[in-house]
C-alpha cells in the first residue's frame, strides 16, 4: 500500500540523488551598451515527457552573484556586477528559453584608442575579461576568461561606400582575426555576414519603405567574403513579393554586418559538428561548471551604393528586370 501511494505522487523530483552542476553561458561584445549572462542547473530526468512539468524556477539557483573583471597583464583594472532581470533575450548562439538571465545595464568602462586613419580600427585598454559566478547553493565559485577582439569593423578592400559586384575586384568583407594569441588575418574563423537591402515600392498613389535581409555567409571563412551578382541578386529576388499593383522599386542603400567569434567558440564548433549525431563530451572553459564564455566582434557598413556595372545590371538587364527596380 505504501509503495502504491508513493508511486502516485505528482511531484517531480528532478534532482533526487543527483548532484546539480551549474551551466553558464555568456556571449559578450565589448562594444555593446548592455550585457547578459545566463546561469542555470543541469538535472537528471528519466522520461522525455517530464520536460513539460519543468519551469524556469526549476533550473535556477538562489542568491547567485555574477561579476565581470577587466584585466590587463594579469592586473584587475575594474569590476562590474550583473543583476537578475526579467528580460528574455533574443535567440542567438545560446538562447535563454525563458530562463532568468543576469544583466549589466551599461557598457564596460573600456577606453578605446584609435591608432589608424580608419575609425573602425580601435584598441581597448584591457586585454581580457574574466567572468566570475558565485553560487551559494553549492558553495562554489566558477570562472572563465576570454580575450578581447581588437578589430571591431569590416574590411572592405575596394571601398567603404560602394558595393562592388562586378569587375575584377568585388567587395570583400570580413573581420580580421587579430587580437588573439597566434591568430592571423588568414586563420579559419567562424563568421556570419548579414545583408540588409533598403528600398521603396511605388504604387499608383503611394510609396512604401521596405527592407529585406539575409545571411550571406554563416560558418567557416578564413578570408574575406567576396560579393558577386549571384550572391546578391538571387537572395534579393527570393525575398521580394510582387503584386499586380506594384509599379516599380527604387533602391536606397545596402548594409553589411560581419560577426566574428573568439577562438574558443571556433574550437567548440569543430567538436559540435564532429559529434552532432552522438552524445558529445562536455566542452567548457569554466572551472567547476559547464558552459562557455566568449567574446565576439561585430562591424557594420551602412548606406552602401552599387557600383555602376552592378546598378546597370539591376536596372537594365533582362536577367533581373522582373524585380522592377528603376533608376531614381
Amino acid at each position: 500500500m505504501i509503495l502504491i501511494i508513493s508511486g502516485c505522487s505528482e511531484d517531480l523530483e528532478i534532482m533526487q540523488d543527483y548532484p546539480s552542476v551549474p551551466v553558464v553561458y555568456a556571449v559578450i561584445n565589448p562594444h555593446d551598451s548592455v550585457h547578459y549572462v545566463r546561469v542555470q542547473k543541469t538535472f537528471k530526468i528519466n522520461f522525455k515527457e517530464d520536460w513539460s512539468d519543468l519551469n524556469s524556477d526549476s533550473l535556477q539557483y538562489e542568491g547567485v552573484e555574477v561579476y565581470m573583471y577587466g584585466m590587463e597583464k594579469n592586473s584587475i583594472k575594474w569590476v562590474e556586477q550583473f543583476h537578475p532581470t526579467s528580460v528574455i533575450k533574443d535567440y542567438g548562439f545560446f538562447p535563454t528559453e525563458g530562463s532568468i538571465v543576469f544583466e549589466l545595464d551599461h557598457g564596460f568602462p573600456i577606453n578605446w584608442s584609435t591608432e589608424s586613419n580608419f575609425d573602425y580600427y580601435s584598441y581597448p585598454d584591457i586585454d581580457s575579461l574574466i567572468l566570475e559566478v558565485k553560487i551559494p547553493d553549492l558553495g562554489i565559485t566558477t570562472r572563465a576568461a576570454t580575450t578581447i577582439l581588437v578589430a571591431n569593423g569590416i574590411i572592405n578592400w575596394k571601398s567603404r561606400n560602394i558595393l562592388y559586384l562586378y569587375g575584377s575586384y568585388p567587395s570583400l568583407f570580413g573581420i580580421p582575426a587579430t587580437g588573439e594569441p597566434g591568430a592571423s588575418s588568414g586563420s579559419p574563423v567562424y563568421k556570419q555576414i548579414d545583408i540588409r537591402v533598403h528600398f521603396r515600392e511605388v504604387f499608383q498613389n503611394s510609396e512604401i519603405i521596405k527592407e529585406v535581409k539575409w545571411s550571406a555567409n554563416k560558418g567557416w571563412d578564413g578570408n574575406g567574403y567576396p560579393m558577386s551578382p549571384e550572391r546578391f541578386y538571387n537572395p534579393l529576388r527570393e525575398r521580394l513579393i510582387t503584386t499586380d499593383s506594384l509599379l516599380c522599386r527604387k533602391l536606397d542603400s545596402v548594409d553589411v554586418t560581419v560577426l566574428k567569434t573568439s577562438d574558443f567558440f571556433n574550437d567548440y564548433w569543430v567538436i559540435k559538428e564532429m559529434w552532432d549525431e552522438y552524445d558529445r563530451p562536455p566542452y567548457s572553459n569554466f572551472d567547476n561548471s559547464y558552459g562557455m564564455f566568449i567574446s565576439i566582434a561585430r562591424g557594420t557598413l551602412t548606406g552602401l551604393q552599387l557600383n555602376w556595372q552592378a546598378a546597370d545590371s539591376l536596372y537594365e538587364s533582362e536577367k533581373y528586370r522582373d524585380m522592377k527596380f528603376v533608376i531614381e
